[in-house]
């Protein structure tokens, strides 16, 4: 006896008729009745009694179907869940910095989405501690972060870098080059994660200059549209002014002998748990990476 075979029997008792039951199923009438006299064989009675008028139980029938009504539920609701698992599995969670989730991923996840149509993909903004934190506890599949992982719990490695530019406002009256001595003389809008310019400027001197820095800002759009606005010079990531540089918003101020290139790594947690689908999907959006980036 198998699942179908209890299926069937449930509808012949549904409709009292083996020949209705059969055209439901898209099976001839003997077909069915073969697998139906193999099960009574197996049970040792008679579940049916067959006549003219169609399929009536029999007692030892009763008892059959009410089992095997309880039976098939409980394997759909079995096969439901099943389902409803594999769905999951097929969700891939992304965190990233600001820069990459606002200006760097989304052309690429337009590509994973095209090869990968049926996986369902969230993208989520944090800092790079956070970040680690939320793959730590598998709340993501995969991280981009600010600079390497010191997690020994996680992987990361290097997929791309970018140029961190000091930028002022159209109208902003200063120089096109200065120093870095030169820098505290200017008021500055700092984004509040700017990782990659505090350790460049450590690298770079013994002690960090004490900077005129009017307020913090937690968003990168912030900071950026203050400067537009003349509120003062900000360090920003190149991949998210792109177009305002183009489109003579803002200008790029140099500074002599500096230069802060944010490297970007992908990072997961080793060991990581999930299905096959979702690591083929890994492998191809690391690949793409690089050649889809916005």
């Amino acid at each position: 006896m198998n699942m179908e075979t209890l299926k069937l029997f449930r509808d012949v008792a549904a409709l009292k008729s083996i020949s209705k039951a059969a055209r439901k199923s898209h099976l001839t009438q003997s077909a069915l009745s073969q697998q139906l006299k193999s099960w009574e064989n197996m049970l040792g009675t008679e579940l049916l009694s067959r006549s003219n008028r169609g399929a009536e139980l029999t007692e030892a029938g009763s008892i059959a179907e009410k089992y095997a009504v309880q039976i098939c539920k409980l394997y759909d609701d079995m096969m439901t869940e099943i389902q409803q698992l594999q769905s999951v599995r097929r969700q891939l969670s992304i965190y990233a910095i600001s820069e990459v989730c606002s200006y760097a991923l989304p052309c690429t996840l337009y590509e994973v989405k095209r090869q990968f149509p049926d996986c369902r993909i969230t993208l989520n903004e944090g800092t790079s501690s956070n970040i680690e934190e939320h793959l730590l506890l598998e709340e993501g599949d995969i991280g981009f972060i600010s600079g390497p992982s010191s997690k020994t719990e996680l992987s990361s490695h290097k997929v791309f870098s970018d140029k961190v530019m000091l930028v002022a406002g159209q109208n902003v009256l200063c120089p096109d080059k200065i120093t870095i001595a030169d820098l505290p003389r200017y008021p500055l809008i700092w984004f509040a994660h700017h990782r990659a310019v505090e350790c460049a400027m450590q690298n770079m001197l013994e002690e960090t200059p004490k900077l005129n820095v009017l307020y913090n800002l937690e968003s990168i759009e912030a900071v950026k549209l203050a400067a537009i606005k003349g509120h003062g010079m900000a360090f920003l990531p190149y991949m998210a002014i792109k177009k305002e540089l183009y489109g003579k918003q803002l200008r790029i101020v140099h500074i002599d002998n500096f230069q802060v290139h944010n490297d970007i790594y992908i990072v997961k947690k080793k060991n990581q748990r999930c299905d096959e689908d979702i690591k083929q999907l890994l492998r191809s959006m690391e690949k793409m990476l690089v050649d889809t980036l916005c």
